[in-house]
């Protein structure tokens, strides 16, 4: 067997799809558990103890502690919600995201998320609840003693409940994918040139994400305008790299033909070429971005695979020599891999 069949059978093998029917109604039932019901509880605890103690609260009460101590103060009432808008908005949101998205498919990102909205939970329950008791039976707020105990306590919080989210939810591995039917092209004959071109953009669901990431971008900024305008070129600079990042991974020109494939983007950068002599072999799967590389966008998987990822349905997958595979999410992935392929098959000839 030559290195194109063995790594083509190999493929095939290790190609992740959909998850089978029991073990994802049993992992999304865990991260139900571990992502929602788990930071209601916490949430609720740490609210209740935050409404015990308001009435031993200095008025106002110290919001915020910089270097030298107490230097910022408001109502007490924003630690209820602080606490429930971190400790469940957070984990509301991440699940919601994890089961809209991981409708057939299920990895490792998924199992991370629900691992991380537990620890999050604890994180706010222990920062808030914890800046409340330090301010019990003081007069005035500015006598709060340090908050870096607190702090600490809320980290630990977060690293260890994290963990036990990741234990309990079950080690679920998907199916191996099945490739699509894959196109005819007739043999390229010496001195005939064929190419094949496509345009790869961000599914619908992705923009709208992107969209809404740029919006709350845009209101972190204007808030830090009027909040603290001596640090506003920070999330000034965080909008300008990320609506950069954005414009460049949301389209994609895809390119198969003699000199082998080519993905660049419509902004020129960043960009990716495999020269067939690179290919050791290629074909049309269905790729499912979220379970497979954790999301949308250029994306390295934690099996060493390369994916320019943009939304679920066919891909062009080229087995690259001494790299990981190269998966292109494109519609008319069957003609793209069926052009390197009839190339391939001139060469061995």
């Amino acid at each position: 067997m030559n290195d194109r069949a063995h790594s083509r059978e190999q493929r095939s093998e290790q190609s992740v799809s959909a998850v089978a029917v029991d073990d994802l109604r049993r992992a999304r039932r865990a991260l139900i558990v571990v992502g929602l019901v788990l930071p209601l509880v916490a949430t609720a605890i740490a609210v209740t103890l935050i409404a015990m103690w308001m009435p031993e609260l200095p008025d106002p009460a110290a919001t915020h502690w910089g270097v030298g101590g107490v230097d910022g103060f408001g109502p007490a009432a924003l630690y209820l919600w602080l606490a429930v808008g971190i400790g469940l908005g957070l984990p509301l949101l991440m699940v919601i995201s994890v089961l809209s998205m991981a409708r057939q498919q299920w990895g490792a990102t998924a199992r991370f998320l629900g691992a991380m909205s537990l620890g999050l939970s604890g994180l706010s329950a222990v920062i808030n609840a914890g800046s409340v008791a330090v301010q019990r039976g003081l007069d005035d707020a500015a006598q709060a003693g340090p908050i870096w105990p607190v702090m600490v306590g809320g980290f630990c919080a977060l690293l260890v409940l994290s963990a036990a989210g990741w234990v309990l939810q079950p080690d679920v591995h998907p199916t191996p994918a099945a490739p699509l039917k894959p196109a005819h092209l007739a043999s390229i004959s010496a001195g005939e040139r064929v190419v094949w071109m496509a345009t790869a953009s961000m599914s619908r669901g992705g923009v709208i994400v992107l969209a809404v990431a740029a919006v709350l971008l845009v209101g972190t900024v204007a808030l830090m305008i009027f909040q603290a305008p001596e640090m506003v070129w920070v999330p000034l600079l965080v909008l300008i790299v990320v609506g950069l990042a954005m414009a460049a991974t949301m389209s994609f020109r895809v390119r198969a033909g003699a000199d082998g494939l080519s993905v660049r983007s419509q902004l020129g950068f960043p960009s990716i070429q495999v020269p067939l002599d690179e290919i050791v072999s290629v074909r049309a799967i269905t790729c499912h971005p979220f379970g497979e590389f954790g999301g949308f966008g250029w994306r390295i998987g934690l099996d060493g695979r390369t994916g320019i990822v943009l939304r679920t349905g066919a891909a062009i997958e080229v087995e690259r020599r001494g790299k990981g595979a190269l998966i292109v999410t494109v519609d008319g992935a069957e003609v793209g891999a069926a052009t390197l392929q009839a190339y391939l098959d001139r060469q061995e000839a």
